[in-house]
């Protein structure tokens, strides 16, 4: 890959591929060789959709997930060949573009469907879809005890290929799963009464990464995993019988440094005001990066393989640590914001606690305003960097 990106700030993700690969291969002892869904919307939760993509797509994974056509046509435009399933609802002015750049569609509306087969028709191809049915998340999807009828409606248009029906779990990954279990329930009912009436479609998936570790029952025919792929477990109350390898870093740099004396103030609003000599370091990351104001009350970083504190609030962009128990630390010091220093580890769960957030959110919201670096095989391969793109 070339590395043209011009990266003039001193914070970026960094983004290990082959803890990726590793990963994928770790889960797949668990799916038994049923087909893995690698779920890269968000831009890959953050780590880059179109890299990490290439990068699956080599392993031979089944297919991809995103949540928009945008998504979908940024895969296609990239050289992926690889079926993509967009799970998120389309307008049906934009179903022509699901059937140009081959895309499966989710549908559980006959409308949606019509609009899709006469695309396919005007086009000369078959529109892909998977039946998306409602059995307790309440997003989309048909109502599951309208599954059948509504099935039956959409299949009446003839440019339609049905390859999948589908639904989604809100608690696979919380201690008590019996809601979890009352859904497998439906979805194994719902195929057999489609099998009764002669409806046989030849992909049914409903686990998400909670599912793949805890509720092996319903991995099905194909399992949707994204979480993961990219080194963290979904939730503290999940199985672990993995060895994953974080895959995304976020690191920053010591940008300036701040001797204090008592009553000197640092930030907006004065948020922190020495009671002491303090020294301070300044970093050049903020909230504008993704870095949430709230890290501020409870968040730390690592320099030189320890724990620094945050303090004061944060800035647009720029953040500030107390250094005083670090006197050799320098300007251009390296500063881990998520990701490992020695011993220690910040998880994208430690900044959610902090933040009273959840990982997935702590991840997707590194924007791309910070640009990405890949590493395989200890080397950096390729740098993307969107602000400096004209």
């Amino acid at each position: 890959m070339k590395d043209e990106a011009l990266v003039l700030r001193p914070s970026w993700v960094e983004v290990d591929l082959d803890a990726i690969l590793d990963n994928l291969a770790r889960v797949r002892t668990l799916l038994a060789g049923k087909k893995l869904c690698a779920v890269v919307k968000a831009d890959a939760y953050g780590l880059g959709a179109v890299p990490v993509s290439r990068t699956l797509a080599e392993a031979g994974v089944d297919a991809f997930g995103v949540v928009m056509l945008e998504e979908a046509v940024q895969l296609r435009r990239a050289g992926i060949v690889t079926p993509i399933l967009n799970m998120g609802e389309i307008l049906i002015e934009h179903a022509g573009y699901a059937v140009e750049y081959d895309v499966q569609q989710m549908i559980y509306r006959p409308e949606t469907a019509q609009a899709l087969s006469d695309a396919a028709a005007r086009l000369g191809k078959k529109a892909i879809v998977h039946f998306k049915i409602n059995t307790g998340m309440g997003r989309y999807g048909c109502d599951y005890e309208h599954a059948l009828e509504t099935l039956q409606q959409c299949r009446r248009y003839p440019h339609l290929s049905f390859a999948g029906v589908m639904t989604h779990f809100p608690l696979s990954d919380a201690v008590d799963k019996s809601f979890a279990h009352l859904q497998i329930l439906r979805m194994q009912r719902l195929r057999r009464l489609f099998e009764q009436n002669g409806i046989d479609i030849p992909c049914w998936h409903l686990c998400n990464s909670g599912g793949v570790l805890d509720l092996p029952q319903a991995h099905m025919d194909m399992v949707r995993c994204g979480l993961l792929l990219y080194g963290y477990y979904p939730s503290e109350d999940v199985q672990r019988p993995l060895a994953l390898r974080p895959a995304m870093t976020v690191k920053t740099h010591i940008i300036a440094i701040r001797d204090l004396r008592r009553g000197d103030s640092v930030g907006y609003s004065r948020r922190f005001i020495a009671h002491g000599p303090e020294r301070v370091a300044v970093l050049p990351i903020g909230y504008a990066d993704g870095y949430d104001r709230k890290i501020r009350f409870s968040g730390f970083t690592l320099l030189h393989g320890r724990k620094a504190p945050l303090i004061s609030g944060l800035c647009m962009d720029a953040c500030f640590i107390r250094i005083s128990d670090f006197p050799q630390a320098r300007i251009g010091d390296p500063v881990i914001l998520m990701g490992r220093s020695g011993e220690e580890e910040i998880s994208p769960h430690d900044i959610a606690y902090a933040i009273q957030s959840v990982s997935y959110e702590v991840m997707a919201r590194f924007g791309k305003r910070l640009p990405r670096l890949y590493f395989r095989g200890g080397r950096k391969v390729e740098t993307i960097h969107d602000a400096m793109k004209g």
